[in-house]
């Protein structure tokens, strides 16, 4: 859900403001948006456009819970009488399940729509060519969103997104402007002036800055040639995505296009597409992500739960507080804040891991010749209860080869028919009884798989453990011991 903004207005003067600065008021009137909360309506007066405009703004939903110090991205959207329910429910929909960062949203409603969203230089639907699209644009950065930021703790990444004539401005902030970190073009008719909007963003190509510009088409948008010209003239700062949406027309797809065009600008926010080990190297990474987007970010929150839990499986103390830590300053302490915090100071207490995920991922692999006697195809079976050993299940291979003078391996197995599992070893060791062979576990707890192998008899055999985590079971649970024999072919 989307906060409510209403108790928080006297909160939102800022401290040594000059009464000049353009400022957000309230509005009465009701405001439709979705999922029923959260959206209020503002207003604005502008001394650029000479004129009063309505802003339709919501907020995310950890804004009352996180430190004052949080600031967040800012995204607007145009045509704001009707734009913020779509934008607001694909918002929350792909920030509830940790794809985008939370953002503020902020929807501007029209008053003069032909002579805002034209830039100067394109005739639209027989407009002149002197339009008013960059005073639009002045009016946003000079003053609306220094307003929002003021008022709202907003900051950079700025997204903007654009429908139709929406799109061809927003395009044309692409080509003119460095605000926008992440531009959302939909259904835009790119054609209009001979290819106008493209040769622009084409030529603005050679001004460095990060862009991330996508297009969702359904009757309008880009040719196939247009696009090659802007793919190859994009520098690599420059991300840039092109779709025709299947079953939709111009009216139908801008919700479809928000959804998509969030979801692929923050691509690489997406907690699926965070490293899942080692865990130490996802806070870093979300650092990464906020320097290639301009601004800083809070991983989701689920992620950072995810991280504190993992970290103290491993034993790492310290680590785990500061990802709780970041948790709590940008989405408010948790409810059991007071377990976590003793839990974390027992953690710090501990000495710390001799194993880690990092370092068992860090051995080096033994040479062919440590490994020789182990290279080749094995095949066995992995099982818990015995009784699961029975003819006819599918075996389970184990391959060490020599790839280009190293020594590599796979375990290859079929969970049910028809499916195969190939797993490629992060672990390989020669040890003095055996071999012990390992990967990464698909889910949590994110420890290595180890299989610690005896060789006995021609046959290799053992147990498999966690690695690199103290994985306990619940009390009164017994962990099941997962058994391994392998055959050399």
């Amino acid at each position: 859900m989307l906060l409510p903004l209403l108790p928080l207005l006297p909160l939102l003067p800022l401290l040594g403001a000059s009464a000049q600065e353009p400022r957000l008021v309230a509005d009465a009137r009701p405001l439709r948006d979705s999922r029923g909360g959260g959206g209020r309506a503002f207003h604005i007066a502008s001394a650029i456009l000479g004129e009063t405009r309505r802003i339709n703004l919501a907020l995310p939903p950890s804004f009352a819970l996180s430190s004052a110090s949080r600031r967040y991205p800012v995204t607007i959207v145009l045509d704001g009488e009707g734009s913020l329910p779509a934008a607001a429910a694909a918002s929350d929909e792909l920030t509830r399940n940790g794809q985008i960062p939370e953002a503020i949203i902020v929807a501007i409603e029209n008053t003069n729509r032909l002579r805002d969203l034209t830039p100067p230089g394109l005739s639209v639907s027989g407009s002149s060519l002197s339009e008013g699209g960059d005073r639009f644009l002045d009016f946003i950065e000079r003053e609306l969103l220094p307003a929002v930021d003021a008022q709202f703790r907003g900051a950079a990444p700025r997204t903007l997104i654009g429908h139709s004539s929406g799109g061809i401005i927003a395009t044309y902030a692409a080509a003119t402007r460095s605000t926008y970190t992440c531009v959302i073009a939909l259904d835009t008719p790119i054609h209009l002036g001979g290819n106008w909007l493209a040769r622009k963003l084409v030529e603005s190509a050679a001004r460095p800055r990060t862009l991330r510009y996508v297009s969702y088409e359904a009757r309008f948008g880009w040719t196939d040639d247009t696009w090659k010209q802007l793919v190859a003239a994009a520098p690599a700062t420059w991300m840039l995505h092109r779709e025709k949406l299947a079953h939709e027309n111009h009216e139908s797809m801008p919700m479809l296009g928000m959804y998509l065009g969030l979801r692929e600008v923050f691509s690489d926010y997406s907690m699926l597409s965070a490293p899942a080990a080692p865990t130490t190297s996802i806070l870093p990474y979300y650092s990464k992500v906020g320097a290639a987007l301009g601004g800083t970010i809070v991983p989701p929150r689920k992620l950072l739960t995810n991280v504190r839990e993992d970290l103290l499986m491993e034993g790492r103390g310290e680590a785990a507080r500061v990802a709780y830590q970041v948790e709590a300053s940008g989405y408010g302490a948790p409810a059991n804040a007071r377990e976590i915090v003793a839990e974390l100071a027992e953690a710090e207490r501990r000495p710390p891991p001799t194993e880690t995920v990092e370092g068992l991922l860090a051995t080096a692999f033994p040479t062919p010749e440590q490994a020789s006697a182990y290279i080749g195809e094995w095949t066995g079976q992995i099982w818990m209860n015995d009784d699961e050993l029975q003819a006819g299940r599918p075996p389970v291979l184990l391959r060490i080869a020599v790839h280009e003078g190293r020594v590599t391996g796979e375990q290859i197995s079929e969970p049910v028919p028809g499916v195969r599992d190939v797993q490629k070893l992060t672990y390989l060791s020669v040890t003095p009884t055996g071999l012990t062979w390992g990967f990464m576990n698909g889910m949590r707890p994110r420890g290595v798989l180890l299989h610690v192998g005896t060789m006995s008899a021609g046959t290799l055999s053992g147990v498999m453990r966690f690695g690199g985590v103290n994985f306990t079971y619940p009390d009164g649970m017994t962990p099941p011991a997962i058994k391994f024999a392998f055959r050399k072919k």
